[in-house]
């Protein structure tokens, strides 16, 4: 098993992520953490989460000795009202000033999680202006560190990552994002799929890495598998050798992309969640077992940057977020609408 919390900043090296769980999410929820997961993932919107029933199988699992409060990472979401939603999807009055929907949102998560306090507070995409923004992130800010022990951010791009630190008392955390080559809308997925500007989020993931914020990347395994293979199928080749998926594979290759990545694994499968943690130390073991595993090791994960930090042979400055590509169209977006709830 894992180890369940790092010692960075106290976040996990990988989170249980509960969208499109549904009404089966509550028995998954308990079957992760007794497969061996410490850090769940959720939100209060009901949009593609059931807070509540995340809760349910949090409290099983605690009642049956799996695991203690203490040892979990709860991380949860404020989503921002999103104009033609069903105002019943969201767990606060629609109508009410923001910071006063933030408060309500954090004390029906206190209550539906079961726990008097959440590890992290993620603003789960920004508002289509800043001030919104900033208004909902001060909010959240208001509610640590009692009720809430650290804040992050979901769905954003860096123009607006980079003002939100900047402006913050409480910095973010983390950033969990999607992490996909697209960078726009793609229609083999839902419409209003949130995308990175940049391929890869690589203006994003160097910017928390240079800030020291964690990067949780999510929906890689779906979609994107087959681009991050390349052509010479280089995380099922190196799967093959250790013994494990192309999938554990992957998440390994993520958790070492350089500053703390916390990939989300949402498998459905019981049998998998035990495989994703058992590969993930079986990984670690092989690599530390002789000078030789090192280099191969090493070999892969330069093939594997070679395809998330590499742009075509085009360079361009990641921490500043503007390829020459995003400047000759004149593209100054934030995003803040496109970033969909997920």
């Amino acid at each position: 098993m894992i180890s369940p919390v790092s010692n960075y900043q106290g976040l996990p090296e990988i989170i249980y992520g509960t969208a499109f769980k549904f009404e089966k999410t509550a028995p998954l929820v308990e079957a992760a953490l007794k497969a061996g997961f410490r850090a769940i993932d959720t939100a209060g919107a009901k949009g593609a989460y059931r807070e509540a029933l995340v809760g349910e199988g949090i409290a099983a699992a605690i009642a049956g000795g799996v695991c203690t409060r203490e040892e979990l990472y709860i991380q949860t979401k404020f989503s921002p009202y999103k104009t033609g939603k069903d105002p019943l999807l969201y767990p606060y009055d629609t109508t009410s000033p923001i910071a006063s929907q933030v408060i309500e949102s954090v004390t029906s998560s206190l209550v539906n999680l079961g726990t008097e306090y959440i590890d992290c507070l993620v603003l789960h995409s920004i508002y289509p202006s800043m001030a919104e923004t900033l208004v909902a992130y001060r909010a959240m800010e208001s509610l640590t560190p009692d009720k809430v022990r650290s804040l992050g951010l979901s769905n954003i791009d860096l123009i607006s990552l980079r003002h939100i630190y900047e402006t913050a008392t409480v910095k973010p955390v983390t950033v969990q994002n999607r992490f996909t080559r697209d960078t726009t809308p793609n229609p083999i997925f839902t419409p209003g799929l949130p995308h990175p500007l940049v391929p890869w989020d690589r203006d994003v993931r160097a910017y928390c890495h240079e800030m020291g914020i964690a990067y949780a990347p999510w929906g890689m395994l779906w979609g994107s598998l087959d681009n991050l293979d390349g052509k010479g199928r280089i995380l099922e080749e190196f799967g093959k050798r250790v013994g494990v998926s192309r999938e554990i594979a992957c998440f390994a290759a993520l958790r070492a992309l350089g500053g703390w990545v916390s990939p989300l694994c949402g498998t459905k499968d019981e049998g998998r969640m035990r495989d994703t943690l058992m590969g993930l130390e079986m990984i670690k073991r092989w690599v530390g077992e002789s000078e030789g595993n090192m280099e191969v090791w090493e070999a892969f994960m330069a093939e594997f940057k070679g395809v998330v930090d590499l742009d075509e042979g085009r360079k361009s400055d990641p921490v500043r977020g503007r390829t020459g590509i995003l400047r000759a169209n004149g593209d100054d977006r934030r995003q803040g609408s496109d970033r969909a709830s997920r």
